[in-house]
Parts: structure tokens; C-alpha cells; sequence
């Protein structure tokens, strides 16, 4: 897909039971992957340079591929746009080998030109003279056209899935206050935020004793397939159930993410708040060492899944998000200024006996950096923090979202009450 600055969602429209025309149509994505991947190989060999990704498509134009044109080219995309990380890659890592893989089946892609609504189904061009592909999709999904949809085969329940991506346009913030919002990470409360009048921390304990059970399945399971011959029975009874368990795992985890997210931006959108900064910890992991227990959460810890995730849903209501430096946050006393390591959740002070919880600490001091203050002493005690934690049916609300149609109208209040944490 092209690089631009618009946000995309996915959505999958409808499944399909494997046929012999969704089984053509991967065969013959594999086919032109292939093909790519062996003209861009055999141009390097002979003539000592890699084809550019204009020179691909110029070359496998004139090949008669029984579809769009389009199709060959978001095909050709993917090729390229693995081969553009191994250019990058190739810059800090030596040993970095190109692409080189063919394959026998490939995801199928149409672009926007190839798509339309025909009698309330989707219409998929397969080129000039052929019979397009016909999906019955779901009403709601008739207001906007999708700018791409692909056809991928799911291993776990044995389906085609159709894949519908669209581009939302970001929205104009309508906030006349001009407020910002830190974040504050962290492994248990994946997110701590302050504003100088509201404090929330969201409850991440769920996400990670998921993820916790997640590596012990994944180590249980690996003991039993290490003692099993590669291709037996069992063999291969074992890897079908690890793929099917790890799926539904991965799955759990992304929506508890997803929902803990969309409700902290939709707080943010309600109470008209112009910038969101997050606390950077790219480098946390390079930087401390707390013991193999201790390291392995850090390890599990995906803090930059969270940030991506805020980023994105920020962007597309038009809050902006800003980055700060996080070091010593969570240890320097927001009413004096003394710097002591924590020991529990609590922050205590001992020097001015201040206390506070020490997430909300560390939002309060990124939210101080940010503003450009050299020191802002907080006078008395921070605003008692709210502390949501997950539940199922803790969501956004649908008033902001740009795909309001595609989600259920009535929305759902998170429970939320006052507690230590």
C-alpha cells in the first residue's frame, strides 16, 4: 500500500469456505510473487543491481495474468516492501539476506479501481472480459467503498477471510481548551494519565496474567513437541492445536488492548484535551536489569503495541501526540523536587514525607517537561487517581468514531470507581 499519512482500519467483510476458484485466485497470487522474487534475483545476478519496484511492474506488465492489473501491482507491492526492510536492515546488520522464498499460494489483493457495489454486493474486478468476484456483505458496510480488500486464507478455523481495508481522514479537533495529557507506561498499568485536574490509571493485570499463561502454553507444548518425531501424527496434532490455542491468545490480548485504548482516547476526546504526550521508553529494556523474573515481564511487556494503538486513535479525532523523555519521573518528588527510587506502588517522599501514587507521579512529572517548566511544585496531595480496570464490555464510545455505521449504535459506559490499585 502507499505511504501516506491517512489512518486505515481493517475490517473483515465476509468468509468463505475453501473453493476452487478462492484456491485459483491464492495459486495464482503465488504465481506472481514468485515470479517477482525470481526476475529480481535473476537481474541482480546477471547484471550486479536490484531492479527497482517501478522496473518489476514495467517488466511483468506485459505478462497475461487472467486478472486487473492493479491486482499484479498491490501483489508486487508486497515483494517490495519486504525488500525495502532488508535495504534497511541491511544498514546496521551485514549478515541481513534478502527475500528470496517463493511461494505456491500468496494473498490475493484488489485495489480501489477494481472495486464497486453491484445489487448490495461487493464487486471485484478480475480484469477486462471476466467474471468478477460477487460478496454479500452486510449493509453497514455500504456507505464507504474500501480502498483495498484482500483475500487471506486463516489456518486456525480453515477459511477465506475477505479483508476490507478503508482510510479515514483525520477530523479537526473541536476542543477550544488547550489542554495536554501525559502518560505514564507501565508493565501492570499499561496506562497512567494526568491532566493537572483528572487522574486515571487502567488496570492491566488481565493483559498480563493472559500473557503470562500464554509463554507457559507456549513452553508446555514445545516439551511435548521436542519429543516428537517432526511429521508424525502427533507431530502434527500438537502443532495444530499450538497454532489454534496461540491464535485465540493473541486475539484475547489485542482486543483487551484495543478496548483499555479506544476508552482512554475517548476520555481524552470528551474532556476537549488538544495533545496527549507519552512518556518515551524505547531503550527500557537495554537500560535496567531486574533479575530473570523480572526480565522476562519486561521482555513481555508491549509497551510500544499500547503507544501505536493510542497514536493512531489520537490522530483520527485530531489530538495531537507528542513524545517525552521519561527518565527519573517515577522518582522525583513533585512537591520538592527530591529524587528516591520507589519501592511499592505508593511514592513517600523523604525528605518532605509527600505521597502519591508513583504512576500518577511519573504522569505528573512528563506532563511538568513538557509544559517547559523548570519546576512546578504540586501544592497538598494529587488528585485522587480513578482506576479502571478491564472488563469485557469496557469499549469507546461510538459518537466519536469515524466508522460509527460499522459498529454496534448503542454505546456501552466502562465501569469505572475510585481505587488504590
Amino acid at each position: 500500500m502507499s505511504k501516506s499519512k491517512k489512518a486505515y482500519r481493517t475490517y473483515v467483510l465476509a468468509t468463505a469456505k475453501p473453493s476452487e476458484q478462492l484456491d485459483a485466485l491464492t495459486f495464482l497470487g503465488g504465481r506472481i510473487y514468485s515470479k517477482t522474487v525470481s526476475l529480481a534475483f535473476a537481474i541482480h545476478k546477471r547484471k550486479g543491481f536490484w531492479l527497482s519496484d517501478g522496473g518489476l511492474k514495467k517488466y511483468l506488465k506485459f505478462k497475461a495474468y487472467p486478472c486487473h492489473a492493479h491486482s499484479v501491482q498491490a501483489i508486487i507491492d508486497d515483494y517490495c516492501g519486504a525488500r525495502r526492510s532488508f535495504f534497511s536492515n541491511k544498514k546496521t546488520n551485514p549478515k541481513a539476506k534478502p527475500p528470496k522464498k517463493t511461494r505456491k499460494f500468496h494473498t490475493f489483493t484488489w485495489r480501489a479501481t477494481g472495486i464497486s457495489y453491484k445489487r448490495g454486493k461487493l464487486r471485484l474486478s478480475m480484469g477486462k472480459d471476466r467474471e468478477p468476484v460477487l460478496i454479500k456483505i452486510d449493509k453497514k458496510f455500504h456507505r464507504l467503498v474500501p480502498s483495498e480488500v484482500s483475500l487471506v486464507y486463516n489456518r486456525t478455523p480453515r477459511q477465506y477471510e475477505y479483508h476490507a481495508t478503508y482510510d479515514t481522514k483525520p477530523k479537526k479537533a473541536k476542543a477550544t481548551v488547550g489542554t495536554a495529557v501525559a502518560v505514564d507506561m507501565g508493565e501492570i498499568h499499561p496506562i497512567a494519565s494526568f491532566d493537572g485536574t483528572h487522574a486515571e490509571i487502567y488496570n492491566g493485570r488481565e493483559i498480563r496474567s493472559k500473557s503470562q499463561y500464554r509463554e507457559k502454553f507456549k513452553a508446555r507444548i514445545n516439551q511435548k513437541l521436542s519429543r516428537c518425531k517432526k511429521g508424525s501424527k502427533r507431530y502434527k496434532k500438537l502443532k495444530h492445536t499450538q497454532n489454534r490455542t496461540l491464535a485465540r491468545l493473541n486475539s484475547q490480548i489485542r482486543d483487551m488492548r484495543h478496548k483499555i485504548t479506544s476508552c482512554f482516547v475517548s476520555a481524552c476526546y470528551k474532556r476537549k484535551s488538544e495533545t496527549i504526550v507519552i512518556g518515551d521508553i524505547k531503550h527500557i529494556r537495554q537500560a535496567i536489569s531486574y533479575g530473570k523474573k523480572a526480565n522476562q515481564k519486561l521482555h513481555q511487556w508491549a509497551f510500544s503495541k499500547i503507544e501505536n494503538m493510542i497514536t493512531y486513535k489520537a490522530k483520527a479525532l485530531g489530538i495531537n501526540v507528542e513524545k517525552e523523555d521519561e527518565a527519573y519521573t517515577s522518582q522525583t518528588c513533585p512537591s520538592c523536587g527530591h529524587r528516591k527510587k520507589p519501592s511499592r506502588r505508593t511514592y513517600r517522599c523523604s525528605k518532605c514525607q509527600w505521597h502519591g501514587h508513583r504512576d500518577i507521579v511519573g504522569a505528573s512529572n512528563i506532563l511538568t517537561k513538557y509544559q517547559a517548566l523548570l519546576f512546578n511544585p504540586v501544592v497538598g496531595a494529587v488528585v485522587s487517581p480513578v482506576g479502571i480496570r478491564y472488563q469485557p464490555n469496557l469499549r469507546r464510545l461510538d459518537s466519536w468514531s469515524p466508522f460509527r455505521g460499522l459498529i454496534s449504535s448503542k454505546p456501552i459506559k466502562s465501569r469505572q470507581r475510585s481505587t488504590r490499585l
